[in-house]
């Protein structure tokens, strides 16, 4: 028999240990719990007595050059579900379905759903009767969102493009210049009552997120307006299929109105196609006809293998080159250069071309900008097709003279044309004039920007020159002449190829026209494609008093008019300054100072004041350069070499 001591220490390392085993499996349990399952216990958690909310910022607004709205966020309710808290969803979609406009039976597949939350219809108005019933519903709820209206509806709809209902921006400016109008998001976390309402949230007033920049367009509400007008009318009375038409300032490559018919309203997207948001301006290339002849002349002339007086046969209207025969509208003899612009002569124009040859003719396209992109900020942008000399056939020299076997876009066009206009800079053209913070202040502000020179002054004058007797008496762009200006133009009818069989297509064309006014200092860069003219389908006749239509205006509400002075001359005068700044202050002095002797920074700023390119070489002090002081530089850039003096 055990002593009664032992028994005694028995009994205690035995409810010692059971003690031990109990606390040891009360600390497992506890660190399975905090350590082990901590993170997922946690999120349940918050799931049950938690809701968060992703709150986004208010969309910038979009406006025009004169700080008018062409596109904003209004506050609108958005309705949702929790399923898992709905007790009777068979009444509850029968109460709803007559608010939302949706059938009942979709209702109660959304509130039986096995997802936590279901959206059941986003972005609409709501009255406060209409609040109260669904706030009174068990597991329904409404949030405030920002939904996108555009106030002009079709104004300038295929430039500005549209926001989904994320606020995401999917087309036009609205999808280029997303990252700075949609602002930040950020998630805000509220707790729920036993019933699952929210009782609290975070100070929103600290954590409300960054809104969105405004965006201030180039374009002019009002002269957007002038331009769709007159191509609207333009498409319908001529049963086209649609047209195209830009405004431009040729000194500045700021886009004063773009235009595409038919548009579309980005209030109600679902009533259109993808096909119709399209801003064609920029990604639809075609076939430039006539108008590219005025680039052709512009080639010859700056490399002096032509003279505006030189006379060219034009072969009684029938032209044969290799395997092809090229004809005239008319059957012309001899033409002068003048003549064969004015009177649109094909063969003329083959002969210019063989003159100049494809090599230099493929330079000179390529520094007008063809085959390549502007670099306009906006989306979609086409290259258009412009092969190498060295792939060219032997009849491509002829056709290309007249516009036929390449293709561009209206923006490469107008673009190309404002470089005559301008006196022979190739401008960067550009829609955004500045962004601005919530507070109104400027992050961003366009300048113009010189891509590079093609052509001199002096070829450009020549050029202008010879464009304005285009819509003089005689001329195929005399429904383009404006009473009391000097209009500089050019036609185009071009046939329209045909995708599927080759060749092109029968009594297809695009009607265009290309000019600018006044031509002595342009105010305005032109261009107008009519799509498929039914009947009368030539570029003088369609698409020329389409552009006096929209310049004639224009150039009223810019305040631009003729004067006949008491001796008959006729001065034109400006009642308000000229959109963007004259051009001594685009294109200053391009006399290039003497920079030997100075720093680098010395010569970065004086270069800068001048609008001059700078390449530098070397470090120190500026021991030479080229071109030499009191030398132009014709666009080109200077070299200035650094080192020890």
């Amino acid at each position: 028999m055990k002593p009664a001591g032992s028994w005694i220490r028995f009994r205690i390392f035995l409810v010692l240990g059971l003690f031990l085993v109990f606390f040891a499996s009360l600390l497992l349990r506890a660190f399975q719990i905090q350590i082990v399952k901590g993170k997922t216990l946690e999120r349940r958690a918050r799931s049950q007595h938690e809701k968060t909310i992703r709150v986004e910022s208010k969309r910038g607004e979009i406006l025009d050059r004169n700080m008018k709205e062409l596109a904003v966020s209004v506050e609108v309710d958005s309705v949702y579900a929790q399923p898992a808290r709905i007790k009777d969803p068979h009444r509850v979609a029968s109460i709803l379905s007559p608010i939302l406009s949706i059938g009942r039976q979709e209702l109660e597949r959304r509130l039986t759903s096995s997802r936590p939350f279901e959206w059941l219809k986003r972005q609409i108005e709501l009255d406060e009767e209409k609040r109260r019933t669904i706030s009174g519903l068990h597991g329904i709820g409404i949030v405030k969102e920002a939904r996108r209206y555009y106030p002009n509806r079709t104004l300038a709809s295929n430039l500005i493009g549209f926001a989904g209902i994320d606020s995401r921006g999917l087309e036009g400016v609205e999808l280029y210049y997303d990252r700075f109008l949609k602002g930040t998001s950020k998630k805000i976390t509220g707790e729920k009552d036993a019933r699952g309402k929210i009782i609290l949230f975070e100070d929103l007033e600290k954590t409300v997120p960054f809104q969105g920049m405004d965006v201030v367009l180039t374009i002019d509400k009002t002269i957007q307006y002038i331009t769709e007008k007159a191509l609207r009318k333009a498409v319908s009375t001529t049963g086209a299929k649609g047209g195209i038409a830009i405004v431009m300032s040729p000194y500045t490559g700021e886009i004063l109105a773009m235009a595409v018919y038919p548009t579309f309203d980005p209030n109600d997207i679902r009533r259109f196609s993808p096909s119709d948001w399209r801003n064609r301006a920029v990604t639809d290339i075609f076939e430039p006809g006539s108008t590219f002849k005025l680039f052709l002349l512009a080639s010859a002339l700056e490399e002096n293998v032509v003279r505006a007086d030189d006379i060219f046969y034009c072969e009684n209207g029938s032209y044969r080159v290799a395997d092809r025969v090229f004809h005239d509208v008319r059957r012309f003899g001899w033409l002068s250069l003048t003549q064969i612009i004015k009177y649109s002569s094909n063969i003329g124009a083959a002969k210019v071309g063989e003159r100049l040859g494809s090599r230099r003719f493929y330079r000179y396209l390529r520094a007008f900008g063809f085959g390549s992109r502007t670099g306009i900020d906006l989306p979609g942008e086409a290259r258009g097709i412009l092969r190498h000399y060295e792939e060219w056939s032997g009849v491509s020299i002829n056709t290309i003279s007249f516009g036929h076997g390449i293709s561009v876009t209206a923006i490469q066009l107008v673009t190309a044309l404002s470089a005559i206009a301008n006196g022979g800079f190739l401008m960067k053209p550009h829609v955004v004039k500045a962004i601005k913070d919530a507070d109104g202040k400027t992050v961003f502000e366009a300048h113009p920007v010189i891509v590079r020179r093609v052509i001199s002054e002096d070829t450009a004058k020549k050029v202008r020159d010879i464009l304005v007797t285009v819509t003089e008496k005689g001329g195929t762009g005399m429904l383009a002449s404006i009473d009391g200006f000097r209009v500089a133009g050019k036609t185009g009818t071009a046939e329209k190829p045909d995708l599927e069989k080759g060749g092109y297509k029968e009594d297809a064309y695009i009607a265009s026209f290309l000019g600018f006014v006044p031509a002595e200092r342009p105010e305005i860069a032109i261009l107008v494609t009519i799509d498929e003219p039914k009947e009368e389908f030539s570029g003088g006749v369609v698409a020329a008093p389409v552009f006096r239509e929209i310049a004639s205006q224009t150039l009223a509400y810019m305040g631009v008019f003729p004067e006949r002075t008491p001796d008959g001359t006729i001065n034109l005068v400006r009642l308000k300054r000229p959109y963007g700044p004259v051009p001594e202050e685009i294109y200053p002095s391009r006399v290039v100072p003497d920079f030997r002797g100075r720093t680098m920074r010395e010569v970065l700023r004086m270069a800068g004041k001048k609008g001059l390119e700078v390449v530098v070489h070397g470090s120190g002090r500026a021991v030479s350069q080229r071109p030499s002081p009191g030398r132009t530089t014709n666009g080109q850039p200077v070299v200035v070499w650094f080192g020890e003096m």
